[in-house]
């Protein structure tokens, strides 16, 4: 049994668990969604993951067990670690961009430009996203914003 079967089934048996919670919590209707529904949508999604891992794993998958990842892990982690302390003095698109360029450029392996552009682009994208057409509210920091935003 390979890593992505192993992780396959991991998901597999966390998706049930949690769908019966969310389930309980009430689903709703897609007019007017529940305390369970985004959880559900969510588990039948990592489900469907999870049954794909199993059924179809990558063939390199063993390969991609060898060697130690505590490396990469303590970057992560020392990025999130970051990111929720700079969220609020640097504001959202600044501190959010740094952490997905670290995270693509060290993590990943990326090269610096695709981290940048990606990085840059996924933060502008989902500050669009939640300020503008979900009109949640996120640090500023020191980038000032337009107007309305």
């Amino acid at each position: 049994m390979n890593v992505d079967r192993i992780l396959g089934w991991g998901a597999l048996l966390l998706a049930l668990p949690v769908g019966w919670s969310s389930w309980r919590y009430g689903v709703g209707s897609p007019h007017s969604p529940g305390a369970g529904f985004w959880p559900l949508v969510i588990i039948v999604v990592t489900a469907g993951l999870g049954l794909t891992l199993v059924l179809r794993p990558s063939p390199d998958a063993p390969a991609l067990a060898g060697g130690s990842r505590w490396g990469k892990f303590a970057v992560s982690l020392a990025t999130l670690a970051f990111y929720v302390l700079a969220l609020e003095p640097l504001g959202y698109l600044p501190a959010t961009a740094v952490m997905l360029f670290v995270q693509f450029r060290w993590v990943e392996g990326r090269t610096r430009r695709s981290s940048a552009v990606i990085a840059l682009g996924a933060a502008v994208i989902t500050l669009i996203l939640f300020r503008v057409l979900l009109k949640v509210t996120l640090p500023l920091g020191i980038i000032p914003l337009p107007r309305g935003w």
